[in-house]
């Protein structure tokens, strides 16, 4: 078994806090495509060879996680020696070194010889002393707990580790999902705005998430799911995708919202837990195989379903829940046979509600209030990742100054990566030399909000970069409107007297966070074209909107 070195990080470090911090629990945070059954076999295989004789036990609540962690396990270590408890499984073998239980099953056995007990999904715990979980851990009080989950949070709890009831006391987080897609493990998201926005006025809440009820009836109307469907196929053709998950507010929503992708053309089916296992596989086989584009589901593929060649997503299902937003948009993370990314459409307003999938928020707790994106910060003596209200690190007591940096939502941004929008009022060109090795070079400095400045550096006398920075100069020049001249003092002048661009879109730099680059420019030009595009768009949804009331009241 050949481990990535985050995994073997991953293994190494629950060991170590196991050893160090006698009677106290851990939950291991992987993201989801982060190799969870790699780690699991690692850190089983390990414990039985230190621990001759010792029984661990793997719990989760549905039998289709317990089948596939078997799997996974067995695939991974084959010669590992593996039992099933669980009802609907129809097996109840607790003799092997490592079992894979329901906790439905379990929750009255006492297992002799059990040194751990690792539970999937640890996010699904209800942190209430009066549950099944709990009951079993109170007859097997001699074992270690490990949890292990992609979203280590709950509604109405905040972390797992927080309130005085909590089963866990401490994250342990070897990986996050920017590191991962940066090293090539993990798919890039990106996400659209919609046209089409869910309206949630007269949708309640209760124990601090939509009622399902309300959902249905408000959000699963014909004129709102035509819209919807539209600006999926439409997406869909342009940024040629077919292997689209949509996730609904409710059953009915869910095979509504496939009819009408049917009746455009999409080869669309809805799947729900209602339906009996066969027919459920058989849909997902249709979809995994290219049969059917486009799978409607209904609180179902949230966990357990890792599909990696899912190239889109559409939230029609709003929710409070950041790990439930999580969950969804992980479908996508998983590389791609082509190499390419996910687009996310969120028509839930889900990405403003919570943050991108790297920084997102945890729920609030009980009496807490917190609305709309959770901005976040990094500390730049420790690189720790604290909410932006914080003025000294926990972690190593550093102070931020004044006004520090927020992050801002460009387009969606679901994946995290920091994009900003800005207008500049003004640019300033000038031919210049580097301070310290004296290296000529173009610099445009612009201008932005409160007089910020942001500075762009290009090299065309560098014997690498030379070729790559002239195209990039050539490129501004047309976009401005500027003559080309042979003297590079009079082009940038030229450049300078030009048309600036109406926005810029920078970006945090990764090594310090202090300084933004730009990676676009948005003439006017390009601007209005885009404005017209929308315009049209828009005109057009409102049209077919209208036709469709019509339709509705004939």
């Amino acid at each position: 078994m050949i481990l990535r070195q985050y995994q073997l990080k991953a293994v190494q470090s629950t060991f170590n806090y196991l050893a160090e911090n006698k009677g106290k629990n851990p939950v291991l945070v992987l993201p989801t495509g982060a190799g969870k059954s790699i780690c699991l076999a690692a850190f089983i295989s390990s414990a039985l060879e230190w621990w001759p004789g010792i029984k661990i036990l793997v719990v989760t609540h549905q039998k289709e996680l317990i089948e596939q962690d078997a799997r996974a396990l067995h695939n991974a270590a084959p010669d590992l020696s593996i039992g099933i408890y669980s009802a609907l499984l129809k097996s109840k073998d607790v003799s092997q070194s490592v079992t894979f239980a329901s906790i439905q099953s379990i929750y009255r056995i006492s297992v002799p010889g059990l040194k751990f007990i690792i539970i999937d999904e640890a996010h699904l715990i209800n942190n209430e002393a009066q549950g099944m979980y709990r009951k079993f851990f109170e007859r097997n009080s001699g074992a270690r707990i490990i949890g292990l989950t992609a979203t280590p949070y709950r509604l109405g709890q905040g972390f797992l580790t927080d309130g005085e009831d909590s089963i866990f006391d401490d994250l342990i987080e070897p990986v996050s999902i920017l590191e991962l897609q940066g090293m090539g493990y993990l798919a890039k998201l990106r996400s659209k705005g919609t046209f089409t926005k869910l309206d949630l006025t007269n949708i309640k809440l209760r124990g601090g998430e939509f009622v399902e009820r309300d959902l249905q009836n408000e959000l699963d109307t014909y004129t709102t799911n035509e819209a919807v469907c539209q600006e999926i196929a439409r997406s869909a053709d342009y940024y040629k995708r077919s292997h689209i998950l949509i996730f609904c507010s409710g059953v009915n929503h869910a095979m509504h919202v496939a009819e009408i992708l049917s009746g455009m053309g999409m080869k669309a089916d809805y799947i729900t837990g209602a339906m009996k296992q066969d027919e459920r596989e058989e849909k997902l086989y249709s979809f995994t195989h290219g049969y059917t584009e486009a799978l409607c589901n209904a609180n179902l593929l949230t966990t357990g379903f890792d599909y990696p060649d899912i190239d889109m997503i559409a939230m029609l299902r709003p929710t409070m829940s950041p790990g439930l937003y999580l969950q969804m948009a992980g479908r996508g993370l998983r590389l791609k046979s082509n190499g390419g990314d996910c687009l996310v459409l969120d028509f839930a307003g889900n990405v403003q509600r919570h943050g991108p999938v790297a920084f997102v928020a945890p729920p609030k707790k009980k009496g807490e209030k917190r609305d709309g994106v959770q901005p976040c910060k990094e500390c730049p003596e420790c690189l720790e990742i604290v909410p932006v209200q914080v003025s000294v690190c926990p972690n190593c007591g550093h102070e931020f100054p004044r006004n520090p940096y927020t992050w801002v939502l460009y387009d969606g941004d679901i994946n995290g990566d920091g994009l900003e929008k800005h207008q500049p009022w003004m640019w300033r060109w000038m031919v210049t030399e580097s301070r310290e090795k004296h290296t000529p070079m173009v610099v445009c400095e612009f201008r932005v909000e409160n007089s910020e400045s942001i500075r762009m550096f290009f090299f065309p006398w560098h014997e690498r970069l030379g070729q790559r920075d002239i195209r990039r100069l050539l490129d501004i020049a047309k976009n401005a409107n500027a003559a080309i001249s042979d003297d590079w003092y009079i082009f940038v002048e030229n450049i300078q007297n030009g048309e600036r661009p109406e926005y810029i879109i920078t970006k945090r730099d990764e090594k310090n966070r202090k300084y933004r680059k730009v990676v676009k420019m948005l003439w006017k030009i390009e601007m209005d074209g885009i404005r017209a595009e929308y315009e049209k768009e828009k005109e057009a949804v409102e049209n077919a909107r209208r036709s469709m009331f019509k339709h509705e009241l004939s």
